[in-house]
């Protein structure tokens, strides 16, 4: 039943897109991964188990897009219909304004203030570091979010997130962030903070930034730091046409709360159909105090269609 309410909204979307004139763009791809993780000895939860599985989804994307002047409205919608028979929501999100102003509302990602490049497989080795992303966005259902955007110069914009959430208690967030592109370098700043209300009050505060620099069409750097309370991390990485690999290293408050770890892919066309490739990929992550390495090895087939 959920997977036809599901249809029904997209469907319900490319309907009101055509009455209005709008651009509709639709597309489809599936994402097949097969990955090994080793058995890992790690802290409080931590520890996992080896295993070799299968995963994956087929994302169904339909988008529109009508103009008044220089005025907008944009919607789009993705759904996942997904191996283990489930379904979900990826981005559910409309967005209206102007050349200078907009504002996006619904399920979406914000502004990325830590991007990793070619992160087919990352698996961290019992601590996860913070990467800038507490209220970036593609909550659960429970959650309100919204970004409110300024294109204030040529190539410098500034967004205004909020997010409210009644998930595991009450929380309100705001995450305002940067970005600045000249030529082929690229400058991203951003904060964030996140209040939780009633008998587990807290506040939590981070921070992130990051600069890259594009080497040509299809290569590009990227160097990050992102920093809440205790926990620090940097990242760097780089994509060069079909190749990634990146490094991203994160510590916290104690010794068992560090990790470094390394990760690489490379996609490879398959059998030369158009939109289809194939990516091996590699994950490799040294832990902190009580905690063995983690290593992660996958296959992942993407086919666009």
């Amino acid at each position: 039943m959920h997977n036809v309410f599901k249809l029904a909204a997209v469907a319900a979307l490319c309907s009101t897109a055509v009455a209005a004139h709008a651009e509709l763009s639709l597309d489809a791809n599936l994402e097949l991964d097969t990955t090994y993780t080793n058995a890992v000895d790690a802290p409080a939860s931590n520890a996992r188990e080896s295993d070799l599985g299968m995963g994956g989804r087929v994302e169904f994307n339909v988008g529109a897009k009508a103009t008044n002047g220089d005025a907008f409205v944009a919607a789009r919608a993705s759904l996942l219909l997904k191996k283990d028979g489930d379904t979900g929501m990826d981005d559910m999100w409309v967005q209206f304004g102007n050349a200078g102003m907009d504002l996006k509302l619904g399920r979406f990602e914000a502004y990325d203030l830590f991007p990793v490049g070619k992160d087919t497989v990352v698996e961290y080795a019992g601590y996860t570091p913070y990467q800038a992303n507490m209220l970036r966005g593609r909550k659960g259902r429970d959650v309100a979010h919204g970004a409110l955007g300024v294109n204030a110069a040529p190539g410098l914009r500034f967004e205004l997130g909020l997010v409210y959430s009644k998930d595991e208690g009450e929380a309100r967030g705001i995450r305002p962030a940067v970005g600045y592109t000249t030529g082929p370098l690229t400058l991203r700043a951003g904060v964030e903070s996140v209040k939780v209300v009633g008998s587990d009050a807290s506040t939590e505060n981070g921070i992130g930034l990051s600069v890259g620099y594009a080497l040509s069409k299809d290569s590009n750097i990227n160097v990050n730091f992102a920093k809440k309370e205790d926990d620090k991390t940097i990242g760097i990485n780089a994509i060069i046409g079909a190749a990634g690999i990146g490094l991203i290293h994160g510590k916290g408050a104690t010794s068992a709360d560090k990790v470094t770890t390394v990760y690489a892919a490379y996609s490879l066309p398959l059998f030369g159909v158009k939109g289809a490739t194939i990516t091996p990929a590699l994950s490799y992550s040294k832990g902190g105090t009580g905690t063995d390495d983690q290593v992660a090895v996958r296959a992942r087939i993407n086919y666009a269609f």
